[in-house]
């Protein structure tokens, strides 16, 4: 059996690793020209450069040991802070009741003890309909917190009204149920670990960013005899009697085909289905038009001081300021930067092709400094800019129509039966690291078994739940 895998993000690297090991033929396709996609990590003078904040983390033991298998026990263990810059002041987040009240100016804080009383007196006269992810916040912790805490960050990293986006987001996104529900696990926090944000401790490679985790993949694929063919866009899927049999793709500028038994395709969902010979309907055709991505452009900024923040990262829901959310990857390993310098990661959401999106390092630089001056964490002369880099497909757009135009694709790839896809890119689903890995290791073992099917399955349902992600 030979498997092709598309794209050597998380979900493929981790199916490559699992397929190898029981020794099947793995060619793993990569148009970039390093495996790890999201969480690839590359160098820049002394410094470990990230796609933003990473962290690994699980209750699953087994694929904890996973993880340190793959680095070679080469691990740190840290205990995630991160928060949230608002009213000139820093609120812990996820939220905690203590620190919301303490900080919180009176006026307001009546105001949102009111505004969410209200709320559930109205309630029980006029139910508000989850259709929305601002109808869900709200309903759960009134009008005040929403627009605090929930409301200005969403609108200004989606670039979109909050009415437009699908509540699934907010089903994911935010950990308690309601303002009530925050208290109470609060002062009595679960002990049987339901909720993912109350999961405090992560995993992190030692060494080499977040991408040597997949560095190590690679190393150890190509150890077991597995391909992993890097800059190498894929062009083409033959289809023949609803068999994939043929992968086309450029490598080293010259086509090559790829026959094939079974592929796994973790690359955007909608680009897949592009590839696809002889074409998909122009139904489905029309439903990618209507599938949207969040680009984001992460600049990189050297900061000649120790340190900015004690946070791993920190959300700036302010709309006057242009970055969203600041990370510091000394915060995640110590040998992330040296120690008298540090960089500080300020992302920048887009959609691909507009204003932001074309940025240049310089341009990106200036406007970072100004927003990191503005909240009092660097002062003008401390910081250069280092890197930029660009993501066209961080997130995927949960609008209101995005789950009706998902079904037609996921229908039209249905028709092809040794064409499973995985993986955040490929079930266009906002998860984690610790998602993506399950998924690329479930599908293989279902596959070693000779359920494809059942292995499609198995990977899709992983992390399908409302439950916290971030």
């Amino acid at each position: 059996m030979h498997v092709v895998i598309l794209g050597a993000g998380l979900a493929g690297l981790s199916a490559a690793h699992a397929l190898t090991r029981a020794g099947v033929k793995v060619t793993l396709l990569e148009k970039q020209h390093e495996v790890g996609g999201m969480a690839s990590s590359w160098q820049v003078g002394p410094y470990w450069l990230d796609h933003g904040p990473h962290r690994f983390h699980t209750r699953d033991e087994e694929l904890i040991a996973h993880f340190y298998e793959i680095l070679d026990d080469e691990v740190v263990i840290r205990e995630r802070r991160s928060r949230i810059y608002l009213l000139g002041k820093f609120f812990d987040y996820p939220l905690v009741t203590s620190n919301v009240l303490s900080n919180l100016p009176l006026r307001i804080l009546a105001r949102a003890i009111l505004d969410y009383l209200w709320i559930r007196v109205t309630q029980w006269f006029r139910p508000i309909p989850d259709t929305n992810f601002e109808n869900w916040v709200k309903k759960r912790f009134g009008n005040t917190l929403f627009l605090l805490f929930f409301g200005t960050y969403t609108a200004k990293a989606w670039r979109m009204p909050t009415s437009q986006i699908s509540a699934d987001w907010a089903a994911q996104r935010i950990s308690q149920a309601s303002l009530w529900d925050a208290v109470v696990k609060t002062l009595f926090p679960p002990k049987n670990g339901e909720v993912r944000s109350l999961v405090r401790q992560f995993w992190y490679p030692k060494l080499g960013g977040i991408g040597q985790l997949s560095r190590k993949y690679a190393e150890k694929i190509r150890r077991q005899g597995g391909e992993i063919w890097l800059d190498t866009p894929v062009e083409r899927i033959e289809v023949r009697d609803g068999r994939a049999v043929r992968v086309h793709c450029l490598r080293d500028g010259r086509p090559v085909a790829l026959a094939c038994d079974q592929v796994i395709s973790t690359i955007p969902l909608p680009r897949m289905l592009e590839t696809l010979d002889p074409p998909i309907s122009a139904e489905a055709r029309a439903a990618i038009g209507r599938l949207a991505y969040i680009g984001i452009v992460f600049v990189y900024l050297e900061v000649l001081r120790p340190s900015v923040i004690p946070d791993h990262w920190v959300y700036l829901p302010q709309p006057e300021l242009t970055i969203h959310r600041i990370t510091e990857f000394k915060n995640f390993s110590d040998t992330s930067a040296p120690g008298d310098r540090t960089v500080v990661c300020c992302e920048i959401t887009c959609r691909p092709g507009d204003e932001r999106w074309r940025l240049t390092l310089a341009e990106a630089a200036r406007i970072a400094e100004a927003d990191l001056i503005r909240i009092g964490v660097v002062s003008a002369g401390e910081c250069r800019g280092l890197d930029i880099s660009k993501l066209p497909y961080a997130y995927p757009v949960y609008d209101l129509e995005y789950r009706e135009n998902l079904e037609a694709l996921r229908e039209a790839s249905a028709h092809v039966k040794n064409l499973a896809t995985t993986g955040r890119q490929g079930l266009y689903r906002y998860n984690n690291m610790d998602h993506s890995i399950a998924m690329g290791r479930a599908f293989a073992a279902e596959l070693l078994r000779g359920d494809a099917e059942q292995g499609s399955r198995a990977s899709a349902a992983i992390g399908s739940k409302s439950e916290y992600f971030g």
